[in-house]
């Protein structure tokens, strides 16, 4: 009986950490792809990990308002090697850098949305960046 109960709690705590575990993808070079934060991105079996941590600021013009700027995103990003030491990074979509390179890598910001409503905050949930990654 303990057996059994010691499975099933087992099995229900990988369940719980699973459900909560962000979700990884396999990703080719020089193909454009989206995470959102939280998620991970790993190319060619693993030489280059890839984690979209979250937006440190957005400040673009709101959709439906004229501005003198257009604004920035800038997000927050961990890259390097899959089993290696990573390095955090900052990239833009106005500013520079918009892009880092890791090693033989260059991974670069390509657009973020959703677009910015006029008096809506987004939560860090719902932004979902575009990047590309390619060799030098």
């Amino acid at each position: 009986m303990h057996r059994i109960l010691a499975v099933c709690l087992a099995l229900t705590a990988c369940a719980v950490v699973g459900a909560n575990a962000p979700e990884t993808k396999v990703v080719d070079v020089g193909s454009d792809f989206e995470l959102s934060p939280g998620q991970t991105a790993v190319i060619e079996q693993g030489a280059l990990s890839l984690t979209f941590v979250k937006v440190n600021e957005d400040s673009r013009c709101p959709e439906g308002v004229q501005c003198v700027w257009q604004g920035n995103v800038a997000t927050a990003l961990l890259v390097g090697p899959a089993t290696g030491e990573k390095s955090p990074v900052t990239l833009h979509t106005t500013l520079t850098p918009h892009s880092a390179t890791s090693g033989s890598y260059a991974v670069v910001l390509t657009g973020i949305k959703p677009v910015r409503k006029q008096q809506d905050a987004i939560p860090q949930a719902d932004y979902v960046a575009t990047f590309r990654v390619t060799r030098q």
